[in-house]
């Protein structure tokens, strides 16, 4: 059997499954984000491993239920989180997640000298205060004790590694998500390490993605009741791990996630940089890269819209209703633009501080209006990240599908037509912790390849683009690319060199 654990924002997700891709069992756990200071977005690290541990002990108890044993054990989690440990790995503070804004003026001062050029060509990664380069930065000049006194500063995966293992290790695809890593040399990268201020003596180890690790803590394996040899593969980080997933594993496959909030993904055999700096490239697996970019724009800013505009449904019930009225409503919202951008954006424009607003209100609209033109929002978000990588990695023949959000047909269909491409939701709804069950799989030898992996899957849900709507949608794109040009130089000056 092989598990899957994919440690995220607001809950860790277990999955155990054959190497047939056939689901045995599943868990999950649920912890607290906790918000102490304006920009501020964190969690107790504590908190995150122990619910790890309960969920994983849930999911283990129906693996021996089924009279089964596990093979191996993959690992994913979220990336650009920044916690400091003592020389015992214990915290020293709580885990800052990339929700966390608080050094926007560190990412600022770097896109205005010219520092976040040179770091987005040596790291693929574009700077933004998720970054743990950009806190280590802040930390160095609000908090230099902390800096002292912290022996490492490493993820909530690392966290576990080590828990686990002993090995402060880390792998290349969550090491791509720190700001810090040279994705072509794949070391530590001394300009990046410089600009942050942090000797890679704090740092954990890098390793490929595949390394397999034997030898879990007796307290660990006792705990779990598992074998202290069973295989734990270091895997990737969620986005990398999502692709892998849905089985967009090929130049001409798009992985689109679309829940809390959103990305787009493409895996590449070669690096590929956009010269504005407007997408990521990361590490894939060992030899292979992904390229893409994240939204801050989905699930998190339609709950907050609908809190707006169907106040008077109560809220277990809000999001059904909402996604009723946008049925409802012609495509366009009666000429309703709404910028999602209720806590800043990422790809492609990396403006913390941009806010959202709607445009083209009059008296003729109603609340189904704004709510269906709210949905469109955060699909045209997706689909201004994926224009900028068509340029460079060419038209796509499908974009495979995962996310709360895409279980809905109307976001499906959405995808489909905005996008005027084939979209398909597969039957793994876990992505991130599916792909960490087969990335484990691949290293343990129990498949062939990602391209076996991504055979195993069977499509739940396809939806191919009405020609019509993808007509229509073509427009209604532009108006929001028009939109969005018009209030970018409100928040940053000079950001319309990004769109």
């Amino acid at each position: 059997m092989l598990v899957g654990i994919d440690i995220g924002t607001s809950a860790v997700k277990i999955l155990a499954c054959t190497a047939a891709g056939r689901t045995v069992g599943h868990s999950k756990a649920t912890y607290a984000l906790a918000t102490p200071a304006p920009n501020a977005a964190e969690q107790d690290a504590d908190d995150v491993y122990r619910a790890t541990m309960r969920a994983l002990s849930e999911t283990l108890d129906t693996v021996r239920a089924a009279g089964a044993d596990v093979a191996a054990i993959g690992l994913s989690c979220a990336l650009h989180g920044l916690l400091a440990v003592d020389a015992s790995g214990a915290p020293l503070g709580p885990s800052i997640t990339w929700l966390d804004r608080r050094s926007a003026a560190v990412a600022e001062r770097w896109r205005a000298d010219g520092t976040a050029d040179e770091l987005y060509a040596k790291t693929g990664a574009p700077v933004h205060p998720m970054l743990p380069s950009c806190k280590l930065r802040r930390l160095a000049e609000r908090d230099a004790p902390l800096l002292r006194r912290a022996a490492r500063f490493v993820s909530l995966k690392e966290l576990l590694v080590f828990r686990w293992t002993g090995r402060w290790l880390i792998d290349w695809g969550m090491a791509s998500g720190t700001g810090l890593f040279d994705f072509r040399s794949r070391r530590w990268s001394s300009a990046a390490l410089d600009a942050a201020g942090i000797a890679d003596s704090k740092l954990s180890e890098l390793a490929p993605p595949s390394t397999v690790l034997r030898g879990l803590q007796p307290d660990v394996a006792t705990a779990l009741e598992l074998d202290a040899a069973t295989p734990v593969v270091l895997a990737s980080g969620d986005g990398a791990l999502a692709n892998l997933g849905v089985g967009a594993v090929t130049p001409g496959e798009l992985a689109l996630t679309l829940g809390t909030s959103g990305a787009v993904r493409i895996v590449c055999d070669r690096p590929s940089l956009d010269e504005h700096g407007r997408t990521f490239c990361y590490a894939y697996d060992d030899r292979r890269f992904v390229v893409g970019g994240p939204t801050s724009s989905g699930g998190a800013v339609l709950a907050k819209l609908f809190d707006l505009f169907v106040p008077e449904v109560p809220e277990p019930e809000r999001f059904a209703r909402a996604l009723a009225l946008a049925e409802e409503a012609e495509p366009g919202g009666g000429g309703v633009t709404v910028m999602p951008f209720l806590g800043g954006e990422r790809a492609p424009y990396w403006v913390a501080e941009l806010r959202g607003g709607i445009a083209g209100l009059d008296l003729s609209q109603t609340a189904g209006d704004v709510v269906r033109a709210a949905f469109e929002s955060v699909v045209f978000a997706l689909a201004a990240v994926f224009a900028i990588l068509r340029e460079r990695t060419g038209p796509v023949t499908r974009i495979r599908l995962s996310g709360g959000l895409t279980h809905a047909p109307l976001v499906r269909q959405l995808v489909a037509d905005v996008f005027a491409c084939e979209a398909v939701l597969s039957n793994q709804d876990e992505a991130s912790a599916f792909g960490a069950a087969m990335a484990a799989g691949i290293a343990v030898g129990a498949l062939e390849g990602d391209a076996a992996v991504a055979a195993l899957l069977q499509p739940l849900h396809v939806h191919r683009p009405d020609p019509s709507s993808a007509r229509r949608y073509e427009a209604l794109f532009a108006r929001y690319g028009r939109v969005v040009a018009a209030n970018l130089p409100l928040y940053l000056d000079g950001a319309t060199k990004q769109v």
